[in-house]
């Protein structure tokens, strides 16, 4: 693996802080699903908070990846870090005085879910610009690998804290650890831009110039057809994992926790696997990458049929594997593809299929186990996916993408 960009401090210290934001964010979000299944008990509920989490990356994001190729990206993550520490702070004190419920839980989920969809292309746009042009394949490496690092050891760390001190506490936990970003990323040397930032360009104009970028390039729309076809489900799972916990096997928050704990084992295990191997090449997905595409629908199937909690313990660590390994893999390949010019206004497109699609995902899963029980769920969903991804993968291979 390429850890050149480790000899370049602003990196160094930005990685440190922006680790412990990320964490908090996903522990946050667990939180969330934690919530709307104790006001509801209700899978269909758990569903669309999820839902409602991730849906605004799918209407916001590309706005804010406009933004993130036009304005000074030190201010923008700024913003974005307070707006996040204010929401969180407004949400605990409101459960204090009036309690919590179906409404505040749902209204908690959307904030989220817009500060979130800021955060993806502002952060993507601020750590390209951390180091050296030589230094950029490393450095998207390796915030790539945190990044999905964190999305499943937050939430294992959110289980053992939900179990320790509850729901509210917890939450006070992720909102000190926005501080260290908030304070870091005003004074933060970054390199120029490559390009020179057409702020006068109408905006839907920008906007449209990304769409239009994507559209033409084949390779960034076969990375873009596969992850939303892999992330429906392989993400809608992680993130309703209450419905496996507390719906499957009427377990409580240590269940949870355990659960949450294997998927984070599993994205440990994928990122060693994936610093291991060859550094990620431009224009190419690999072996490794297009397997763990099939292996994440065929692991829902086996969660499906699994009556075990340990089997589904060791299951949820193989999708966490799976899962980890390809997004990280997809966003590396997406990335190296791209310039400064391009770069928040594509990769915010990016973010918005992956995390539209565990939105759509967990929306799926929650109401269709509602009417259909949680077991003829996975085993229907993840055939179907299955289905799709070999007819995307034989499509490609006739088309001699890689």
């Amino acid at each position: 693996m390429n850890l050149s960009a480790f000899q370049s401090k602003p990196f160094r210290h930005y990685l440190a802080c922006v680790s412990i934001a990320l964490h908090g964010m996903w522990v946050q979000r667990l939180v969330v699903a934690w919530l709307a299944w104790d006001v509801s008990s209700s899978p269909a509920f758990v569903g669309f908070t999820a839902f409602l989490s991730f849906a605004p990356t799918m209407i916001t994001g590309p706005f804010f990846g406009v933004l993130a190729d036009r304005i000074e990206i030190r201010k923008a993550v700024f913003g974005n870090y307070i707006a996040m520490l204010v929401i969180s702070v407004t949400f605990i004190l409101s459960a204090y005085l009036t309690g919590i419920n179906e409404f505040t839980v749902g209204l908690f989920a959307t904030a989220i879910g817009i500060t979130a969809s800021a955060n993806h292309p502002f952060r993507m746009a601020f750590a390209a610009r951390l180091g050296t042009k030589e230094q950029l394949s490393s450095i998207i490496t390796i915030t790539v690998l945190n990044f999905n690092i964190s999305r499943l050891v937050g939430p294992a760390i959110g289980g053992v804290l939900l179990a320790l001190v509850g729901p509210t506490e917890t939450l006070w936990v992720t909102s000190i650890g926005f501080l260290p970003m908030i304070f870091l990323v005003r004074k933060i040397a970054i390199r120029p831009r490559d390009f020179i930032a057409r702020n006068k360009q109408n905006f839907f104009k920008a906007l449209t110039e990304g769409f239009s970028y994507t559209r033409k390039d084949p390779f960034i729309l076969y990375i873009f057809s596969l992850t939303i076809c892999v992330t429906i489900i392989g993400r809608g799972l992680l993130e309703t994992l209450p419905i496996i916990a507390q719906g499957l096997f009427k377990t409580g928050p240590n269940e949870l926790g355990f659960l949450t704990a294997s998927a984070g084992a599993g994205a440990i295990l994928a990122s060693f696997a994936k610093a291991a191997g060859k550094p990620q090449q431009a224009g190419v997905v690999g072996t490794f990458g297009v397997l763990s595409s099939i292996i994440v629908p065929i692991t829902i199937i086996l969660i499906g049929l699994s009556r075990d909690i340990l089997i589904t313990a060791c299951l949820v660590a193989l999708l966490g594997f799976a899962t980890t390994f390809f997004a990280t893999t997809m966003q590396s390949a997406a990335q190296l593809q791209l310039t400064d010019e391009f770069r928040g206004r594509v990769m915010s497109l990016w973010t918005m299929i992956a995390m539209g699609g565990g939105a759509i995902g967990a929306l799926l899963l929650g109401a269709i186990s509602e009417i259909l029980g949680i077991s003829f769920t996975f085993l229907f969903l993840g055939g179907s996916t299955t289905t799709i991804t070999i007819v995307i993968l034989m499509f490609v291979r006739l088309s001699k993408l890689r």
